[in-house]
């Protein structure tokens, strides 16, 4: 028996070498700076909360809190109102960037599969044609999020705000609940895996919004379900194994990477030293900064490149299984080989 989640994976590996083969530098650039978006990059907390019970004291003479700084050094206008302002402004703008990097993220899955399927890696023009369809994978993901979240949050609110007493009952309830968040998380995950890896050709190939293209792929998933089933357990093993590969391939460029960022450091440092001017002087932060964001630019692009292969892989691995399950829907029959071509619909002729 020939399974089409496994046949699929030579036919992926051959196209992304033909993509990707002779090294073209412009090609391989934009698409790092897609994959940047659609291959997903990877916290601490605070505990500024317990800043009132840190033990310092302003004394009595107004002089300097043991350990701290003097109190009258500091400026007139750092206020705690002040400073709940900064966290807030931050706040939003961290959320601002974070829509506009996930709306960003949604038009990059079509201009992705565009690349792949025709080889013109261009991003621009697809990404003005695939603008409207973004949005709309955008929404849809976000309402997804969303109803997850509400499905799980409101018997949380209904105990918080009802005046439930917490006893332990309350807490044994909670167990089953932990597992069926867990269940839940897992059922998203998969839905918006499918999402882009399925729909979002089915939206390309046929002209569809997404809800119509999950109706026109939901079939094929019940129809095939021991060949999704097993692409998702691939995906998921595979995925585990390149991101491993790809951290420690990451590691090994940025060790060779920071030579050169350390020894322009050190040379900054002995630079400011023999100047007679502190580090940690306006000057040197602004350099050291600088110097530090450079690198973490240069980071960002090494992982981009390095991780590129392999989203690759994987866009031409949903796409060639995809094409295998319905001959309408396969976009990239052209990097078949004959013995891969699917067979068309209808009855078997006698």
């Amino acid at each position: 028996m020939s399974w089409k989640a496994i046949d699929a994976l030579d036919d992926a590996r051959d196209a992304t070498g033909s993509l990707l083969l002779p090294f073209d530098l412009g090609r391989w650039a934009r698409l790092a700076l897609i994959a940047l978006f659609v291959g997903g990059l990877g916290s601490g907390g605070g505990t500024a909360g317990n800043a009132g019970n840190s033990g310092f004291t302003v004394p009595a003479d107004g002089g300097v809190p043991p350990g701290g700084v003097p109190i009258d050094s500091l400026p007139g206008f750092v206020t705690p109102g002040s400073v709940l302002a900064i966290i807030v402004a931050l706040a939003a703008l961290f959320l601002l960037l974070g829509l506009v990097w996930s709306v960003v993220a949604s038009v990059m899955q079509f201009v992705f599969v565009d690349a792949v399927v025709s080889k013109d890696v261009r991003i621009r023009k697809p990404f003005r044609e695939r603008l409207g369809l973004g949005l709309r994978l955008f929404v849809f993901q976000v309402g997804l999020v969303v109803a997850v979240f509400l499905l799980l949050g409101l018997p949380l609110a209904a105990v918080v705000l009802g005046g439930i007493s917490l006893d332990g009952s309350v807490f044994l309830l909670a167990i089953p609940l932990v597992f069926l968040a867990i269940l839940v998380f897992l059922v998203l995950a998969i839905a918006l895996q499918l999402t882009t890896d399925f729909v979002v050709p089915t939206m390309i190939a046929e002209d569809r919004p997404v809800i119509d293209s999950w109706r026109r792929v939901a079939p094929l998933f019940r129809a095939e379900f021991s060949e999704f089933g097993l692409y998702v357990l691939i995906r998921f093993v595979l995925g585990i194994l390149a991101g491993i590969a790809v951290g420690v391939a990451a590691a090994l460029v940025l060790l060779v990477v920071a030579i050169p960022f350390a020894i322009v450091g050190g040379g900054i440092v002995l630079a400011l030293t023999g100047a007679q001017v502190s580090v940690f002087s306006p000057v040197g932060l602004v350099l050291l900064g600088a110097l530090g964001v450079l690198f973490v630019l240069t980071a960002i692009t090494v992982g981009a490149f390095v991780q590129m292969p392999v989203v690759t892989f994987f866009r031409y691995y949903s796409l060639f299984l995809l094409g295998s399950t319905d001959e309408s829907l396969d976009l990239v029959s052209r990097f078949r080989t004959e013995d891969d071509t699917p067979a068309p619909e209808g009855p078997t002729p006698a």
